[in-house]
């Protein structure tokens, strides 16, 4: 039998903020592939979504504004993603269990293709869309704990079928923060005080951003806050998923993906909250378990549009038939251990803000390419990127940025190598 795959995608989760997840930590992180360097294709929400979706990045998809859901629909990505493909090519089952894409509201009713069984989250005021139907729930946890009930019968259901791949999107830890009486209290006062933390010298940013103000510390431990809190109910329900797939034989034979849509800023270089192409928002968590990948941390470049390959891939189909994908399956070298022939440089953008970043090496070169301004950031000496290299030769950094994110398809991966 073929094996099952589970995505669990969470909603704004620092990448750091992962090792404070301690049962996801020893069942999950352990017991997998942690990769240090994961991160967004586009680092919010509704445009990461449909890069996971459809191994396409944002300027391939075009869908540039959070508002995702119209425009996905209307240039028919709905048409071909990682659904779809399993349903037209494999008897694998499929399942969709919570948030989807920022404006599913306006089209409540909607069941996107290629999903059998769909328990979405509609907007965030408590609602359900379960297989076309809407049902009030009357507050977001409501509308979570559902999806999560739901998943968890799908998975018992599947235990003596075939395959399946299911999805399960949580609003954990995204505002606002409303952790259970069990772990509303558990980090209360907890240190925030990053090295980047309003930034004192601004001279090495882009121009826009040398005179922001400093962002209020206190309200920034206190989001901090607020999501290690939720994320301790988080860590609660992967366990409760780890425990059924357990329990019903499944746990030996179904891969585990767990990344975030992106990370978040809380107050570095004076900034809050995501979008931006910093390590704090571009970079996301990103661990992977699953039947033959031992246990190690690597430090392979991985994004969010390697989701929709590697599943592919697991399931026994040509992740470029039909349409070349933007990103790379991680299944060999998961189960081998040899990164050797993997990408040497990464892509991630923001299409709607103008920017996108290169990865390579130790370096993150960021062109605001609206702007006419550039950052270049060696981060084996300057991990929390506070001294932009002054005077250097950015030529070497902006040509190879400026093809990929122009590039689709193979030929985008051959500019990786």
């Amino acid at each position: 039998m073929s094996d099952n795959v589970l995505w669990i995608i969470t909603d704004d989760q620092p990448r750091a903020t992962l090792e404070r997840m301690p049962r996801t930590w020893s069942r999950l992180v352990q017991r997998g592939v942690r990769f240090d360097r994961g991160y967004a294709a586009m680092p919010w929400c509704g445009p990461a979504r449909a890069s996971m979706l459809t191994s396409r990045y944002p300027h391939h998809h075009g869908c540039s504004t959070n508002q995702t859901h119209a425009p996905f629909v209307q240039r028919g990505l709905d048409q071909d993603t990682v659904a779809t493909r399993l349903r037209a090519g494999t008897d694998y089952d499929t399942g969709y269990f919570g948030k989807y894409m920022n404006g599913l509201s306006r089209d409540p009713a909607y069941v996107a293709p290629g999903w059998r069984r769909w328990v979405t989250t509609v907007g965030s005021g408590g609602r359900v869309n379960v297989d076309g139907e809407n049902r009030e729930l009357g507050s977001q946890r409501a509308a979570d704990r559902f999806a999560l009930d739901r998943l968890t019968t799908y998975l018992e259901r599947q235990a003596d079928s075939g395959p399946w791949f299911a999805v399960w999107s949580t609003s954990t830890p995204h505002d606002p923060y409303t952790p259970s009486r069990r772990h509303r209290d558990d980090f209360d006062g907890v240190r925030w005080d990053p090295p980047a933390l309003n930034e004192r010298d601004m001279s090495d940013k882009p121009s826009w951003l040398r005179d922001l103000p400093p962002q209020d510390r206190a309200r920034m431990r206190e989001v901090h806050e607020g999501k290690l809190e939720e994320l301790q109910d988080l860590d609660d329900q992967v366990a409760r998923v780890l425990d059924v797939l357990r329990e019903t034989g499944q746990h030996e034979r179904t891969w585990i993906f767990f990344v975030s849509d992106n990370g978040y800023l809380l107050g570095e270089h004076r900034l809050f909250r995501k979008e931006q192409p910093y390590e704090e928002s571009a970079g996301v968590p990103y661990v992977v378990r699953g039947p033959g990948a031992a246990p190690a941390v690597s430090d392979a470049l991985v994004s969010q549009v390697d989701l929709m390959p590697t599943t592919l891939e697991i399931a026994g189909l040509d992740p470029d038939a039909g349409r070349e994908l933007d990103g790379r399956s991680l299944l060999a070298p998961l189960t081998t251990g040899d990164w050797s022939g993997w990408r040497r440089r990464l892509l991630v953008e923001n299409t709607n803000l103008g920017w996108a970043m290169l990865r390579e090496g130790s370096h993150v070169f960021i062109d605001h390419h609206e702007r006419g301004e550039c950052e270049l950031y060696d981060l084996a000496t300057d991990p929390h990127q506070l001294d932009s290299l002054q005077g250097a030769d950015v030529a070497g950094w902006a040509g190879p940025l400026g093809r990929l994110r122009s590039a689709k398809g193979r030929a985008l991966r051959a500019l990786e190598i």
